[in-house]
């Protein structure tokens, strides 16, 4: 098995985290989890629907380099802290980034915090590729 790390510019370095933003290995785009920081490493704002939001441009940036776009996702996992007060304001950006069908699958999971306590929600996908992207 090979594995090939996407690591774009445009997103914050993650190498003193210890983990690759992106591999694609045996035909699959796996991503590390995803959150609402801009290319330096600063949150975007204090709000479940602008942290969203950057957490999907920065899915975009890291899809790019394979030839996919959200679209092309099977599935997202979301990670959303105080899952009931956070939910709606979450799914008004969600349903905006897929808002045809097919839907991908989607598991939210509520969560009491994430790695630090800035961020309020975290994004993963799985993406089918072609080895050669």
């Amino acid at each position: 098995m090979t594995r090939r790390v996407i690591d774009p510019e445009g997103l914050a370095d993650t190498t003193h985290h210890h983990f690759s933003p992106a591999i694609v290995a045996n035909g699959t785009f796996y991503v590390s989890g995803q959150v609402g920081t801009d290319e330096h490493g600063n949150y975007v704002g204090d709000d479940v629907e602008s942290q969203t939001r950057q957490a999907f441009e920065n899915l975009e940036t890291l899809l790019q380099p394979v030839g996919k776009e959200l679209d092309d996702v099977v599935k997202v996992t979301s990670y959303i802290v105080d899952i009931q007060d956070h939910y709606e304001a979450f799914q008004s950006v969600y349903r905006a980034v897929f808002s045809t069908e097919p839907f991908p699958c989607h598991t939210a999971i509520g969560v009491e915090s994430l790695a630090s306590e800035t961020p309020l929600v975290e994004l993963e996908v799985a993406v089918p590729v072609d080895e050669e992207s």
